[in-house]
């Protein structure tokens, strides 16, 4: 029989081990969650290093407040103000929050900047995600350049789905 030495051993393994011994019988069904859920748990931690995350976990990425997300808005500007505004950054990286804030501020300031004609922020926002895009594929990455990346890309979908509110907005209307 191999020697098991603890500093090597998989936790899958452990659990499998458990399951075959039947350590599990007298357990109840919750505490049996409890110890899967501890199990992947600790598969996240061997998972992560000091500055990045495997890439076989998902990814953690900013959201709007779902409160905000739902809500009905007067306008097209409105509605963009609101989402951008109210950003959760929840477990994600602070490399990444650097650059994700500054292109959310800068983007808010467009925005305000040019309410009565969002196509030029629609377009601004194409062109840096295009460069973005570039950058991150030429060279090594940094965690702001992919917060800044992350942001751009929820700048787009805000833009796109206050579009599609507007024009459900009108169709209802018509109805």
């Amino acid at each position: 029989m191999a020697k098991k030495y603890p500093y090597n051993s998989d936790p899958l393994d452990e659990l499998l081990e458990k399951l075959n011994s039947g350590d599990f019988v007298d357990q109840s069904m919750h505490e049996f969650s409890n110890t899967v859920k501890g199990y992947n748990d600790s598969k996240r931690k061997r998972g992560t290093t000091n500055s990045y995350t495997r890439s076989t976990y998902s990814t953690v990425r900013p959201r709007i407040k779902s409160d905000v997300e739902v809500a009905s808005f007067s306008s097209r500007y409105d509605q963009i103000v609101a989402s951008l505004s109210n950003i959760v950054y929840d477990n994600y990286a602070a490399g990444k929050k650097d650059g994700y804030e500054e292109a959310i501020k800068r983007y808010l300031e467009m925005v305000q900047q040019y309410k009565n004609n969002l196509l030029h922020v629609e377009q601004r926002v194409a062109a840096d995600l295009n460069t973005c895009r570039q950058k991150m594929n030429t060279i090594t990455i940094d965690g702001y350049t992919q917060g800044y990346y992350d942001a751009l890309t929820m700048v787009k979908k805000v833009l796109h789905n206050s579009k599609l509110a507007r024009l459900r907005e009108l169709s209802n209307n018509l109805k």
